[in-house]
């Protein structure tokens, strides 16, 4: 993973720096190295006496046996920037840095058509820009977004970075396709001249010209033509299957009777009876190998090098302290990541389960000092502690951590002012404030680790974290699904899953990468592996939810019934709760807030 910047300044309207305000540069240069704290590096470039280009790279080495130094260059003056992970196609390579491998390809293509077909064969999350020597810049993020880029141009500069520098007006690249800046076409316009490729179709395997108009007039000095005739290829190989079930599928599939529909049941014989639907248990089986084979990829693709022995300066080829973490409430995704973590790593290695909680200024002076740990009991410190046990019997190999991240109200206002609120940038809601502040501290990893009545100080090492967004999206977890349920049926629910799935580029992933990332951490998305969305497309909504059940039942009952399988049944029947409320810090802000509210404490930092 990186830090990537290019600033591109007319010569004449410059005076070869990167940003007018160097206040703003230096601050933009700090946060580029603690994404990429492993090693740092610009290179200047000049195109026609015209155009002055800075490119800036930070890197986390988590690949290849030594770091692949960025920017990368060649003899002709092409230069790439990359910040992502291959993880599958013929790009993939285990035992080489990726960007080894891309840079190779791109640096020898001539033609559009080229760079193109590069760019369609990979597999994994990804932003990068790509200079080439005939004055094209190409820049882009992967079809869902999961690494952040942002933009933003004016009469003099033009200009790209994972993060925002101290200025308000970045906006974030649009994850819809690839974009070329032109500079000889710039030049002549005294403009920016952006050619766009877009996917060939968005991730539910809609058209994407749909989404195309939104691209217009962006900045005023952008002048963004789309291309007619080329797009992407959407590596989301199978579209979103929009069938609806007959009666007869659903009697099949055994509609709940009113004892289950009244609550009066237990979730377990629920989870069998439906096991014993041969077309359920295959899909199971199926998702579970799918899902299986992304956390594999995630977990085993990196040095297994904690930041502790990657820092030491000795030459250590692997370590035995936890180099992987997971985002762990105790929840249905959460924990199931884990459980399939477990069978991927050597079982020599812990993996940190970070727990976050969060307790009022006012909670925490009425508490005995003695008993300031109760403050933090949270609906998520309760659930990740019975996770950890289900867990600890279904795996009992593996040393996990449970991390208890435990939050001040005063320190999570002082880390908003100083830190947090400039990483969220453009994201400004109430929603992304409260999910932003929780994730970032998180990825930090600071907290204790119990063992028995003991508790000691601990700062998790990883360097991997995996997360569990996309879930949801996929399957049906959120309340809104089961209002569109009630209201207008499966057909109701079958649009709703296609807004979510194609609206996730530009909800969170680009916010969450660059909170996650400033810690010198690495996110990675098992459930948006690509061959995961596929197989989940592929499926009949009716195998992956039945919104006829109950909460903690019918909505992503697909993975409830592999958590059953794989042996966490508390956690199978456990209701979806945000990380907000989980948490508690919703409830140190205004409760009268909107979740889509613009957020009056960003707004006035």
């Amino acid at each position: 993973m990186c830090g990537i910047c290019l600033s591109l300044n007319f010569c004449q309207k410059s005076i070869f720096d990167e940003f007018k305000n160097e206040s703003s540069l230096q601050h933009l240069h700090l946060k580029l190295k603690q994404r990429g704290p492993n090693y740092f590096q610009k290179i200047s470039h000049s195109f026609s006496d015209v155009f002055h280009l800075n490119f800036i790279s930070s890197v986390l080495h988590l690949r290849g046996i030594s770091p692949s130094l960025q920017p990368v260059t060649d003899d002709a003056g092409n230069v790439l920037m990359w910040n992502g992970e291959i993880f599958g196609g013929p790009l993939f390579e285990q035992s080489q840095s990726d960007v080894k491998v891309l840079s190779e390809k791109l640096f020898c293509c001539t033609e559009t058509s080229h760079v193109i077909s590069v760019i369609s064969s990979i597999e994994g999350p990804f932003a990068f820009v790509f200079y080439q020597n005939n004055g094209l810049v190409w820049f882009g993020r992967d079809i869902f977004g999961r690494r952040s880029l942002l933009w933003k141009a004016d009469d003099t500069a033009f200009h790209l970075s994972s993060i925002s520098s101290l200025e308000e007006e970045w906006k974030e690249v649009p994850a819809a396709g690839v974009f070329c800046l032109n500079l000889k076409q710039s030049n002549g316009q005294q403009c920016f001249a952006v050619n766009f490729y877009p996917w060939s179709s968005t991730p539910s395997g809609f058209c994407s010209s749909q989404k195309i108009d939104d691209l217009y007039n962006i900045f005023s000095n952008v002048i963004i033509t789309v291309a007619s005739d080329v797009s992407i290829k959407n590596p989301i190989l199978k579209p979103l299957n929009r069938l609806l079930p007959s009666d007869e599928i659903l009697k099949d599939l055994w509609v709940p009777n009113e004892d289950i529909k009244s609550k009066n049941y237990f979730p377990e014989d629920v989870f069998k009876r439906i096991l014993e639907t041969s077309l359920m248990d295959k899909a199971i089986n199926e998702f579970g190998e799918m899902l299986s084979n992304a956390v594999k990829k995630r977990v085993q693709n990196h040095q297994h090098i904690c930041k502790n022995c990657y820092s030491s300066q000795e030459n250590v080829q692997s370590c035995r302290h936890t180099s992987v973490g997971i985002l762990f409430s105790g929840g249905l995704d959460s924990i199931v990541i884990a459980c399939l973590a477990d069978r991927h790593l050597d079982e020599n290695e812990p993996i940190d389960l970070l727990n976050i909680a969060f307790a009022s200024n006012f909670n925490l002076k009425k508490s005995k000092s003695t008993d300031n740990h109760l403050v933090f009991e949270t609906p998520d410190r309760v659930t990740g502690r019975n996770g950890v046990i289900a867990l600890r019997r279904v795996c009992p190999k593996r040393k996990w951590n449970f991390v208890e991240v435990n939050i001040s109200e005063e320190d999570l206002i002082n880390q908003r002012r100083d830190v947090i609120s400039h990483l969220l940038r453009p994201s400004c809601t109430v929603l992304d404030d409260s999910i932003g502040c929780a994730i970032w501290f998180a990825a930090r990893g600071s907290g204790i680790v119990t063992e028995g009545d003991d508790y000691e100080n601990y700062n998790s090492p990883a360097r991997v974290l995996l997360v569990g967004m996309g879930a949801d999206e996929q399957l049906g977890g959120y309340s809104r699904h089961r209002v569109k349920f009630n209201s207008l049926s499966w057909g109701g629910v079958v649009e709703e899953l296609t807004l979510e799935l194609d609206r996730i580029s530009s909800r969170n992933l680009g916010r969450d990468d660059r909170i996650i990332a400033d810690h010198g951490v690495e996110s990675r998305y098992p459930f948006l592996d690509e061959t995961v969305v596929s197989y989940l497309n592929s499926l009949p909504v009716w195998l992956k939810m039945n919104l006829n059940y109950p909460r903690g039942i019918g909505e992503k009952l697909l993975l409830r019934l592999l958590a059953y399988k794989l042996g966490l049944t508390e956690a199978a029947a456990l209701p979806k709760r945000a990380i907000q409320f989980g948490s508690r810090i919703a409830k140190i802000e205004n409760s009268k807030e909107k979740g889509s509210d613009i957020c009056e404490r960003l707004k006035n930092l």
